[in-house]
């Protein structure tokens, strides 16, 4: 073993929110598989997300890539939508980078931004009743322009002036509608996770929202967020 080439060979996971497309961060594709391929796993219903794992190679490190994500707004149960997380297990991943979509909710946010999320706070949720009130990643990724707190909710709806108000004042820096399950499902597996949020809209600036909007709008942000993971993965292999 030479002194560039990183002692685990475990992979590591990047799973990709609404329009986040992370698949040129593979350099070689070795094996896919569609959530319908594997027993247990839900098919994914939302625009945005393919339901496909891709595993293959970033360099030397080997990189499996989840393509979309299942939701609690799509009629699944937080065991299903976790579902994911036991997949990438089974890979044999112990690191999961999560990415999202989300609503900035600080003015200086902009579409396109990229927030490490140091804390994930679930809003309560009949279909989670059990869901704590903080969640905190194993680490936080360098190089994004803002850092602060994601709050989860239900979906699918965006958010009322009336609500946006009220997560502001709980000291939020973004919203979605993901995630929070699988962090919680990574802790208890014992895998370490990050989550990194694209910023899709402004949620202090009051006009129509499109999931055709976030859409395009994370779409044109992937190749920065690609790099970023890219940078970030030496340093994940390694700890």
């Amino acid at each position: 073993m030479n002194a560039g080439t990183p002692r685990s060979i475990t992979p590591i996971a990047v799973v990709a929110g609404s329009g986040i497309d992370l698949l040129p961060l593979l350099d070689r594709v070795e094996r896919e598989e569609f959530f319908d391929d594997i027993p247990g796993l839900a098919s994914s219903t939302a625009e945005g997300h393919q339901g496909r794992f891709v595993q293959g190679r970033c360099g030397p490190l080997p990189v499996i890539v989840q393509c979309g994500r299942l939701h609690v707004y799509e009629g699944l149960s937080i065991k299903n939508v976790t579902a994911t997380v036991d997949a990438l297990a089974s890979f044999g991943a112990r690191t999961i980078m999560f990415t999202n979509a989300a609503g900035g909710l600080r003015p200086e946010m902009r579409p396109g931004d990229l927030l490490a999320v140091e804390r994930v706070r679930p809003m309560p949720c009949r279909a989670w009743p059990v869901a704590p009130d903080c969640i905190e990643p194993a680490f936080t990724v360098r190089g994004c322009r803002h850092t602060g707190d994601y709050m989860w909710v239900h979906g699918p709806c965006y958010e009322t002036r009336a609500e946006i108000v009220a997560l502001q004042r709980l000291d939020g820096a973004a919203v979605g509608m993901s995630t929070a399950p699988e962090l919680v499902r990574a802790h208890a597996l014992g895998i370490r996770a990050a989550v990194v949020s694209c910023i899709t809209n402004n949620c202090c600036e009051h006009r129509p929202l499109t999931h055709t909007d976030v859409l395009h709008t994370a779409r044109h942000a992937s190749a920065s967020i690609t790099a970023l993971i890219r940078d970030a993965l030496p340093m994940l292999a390694q700890a």
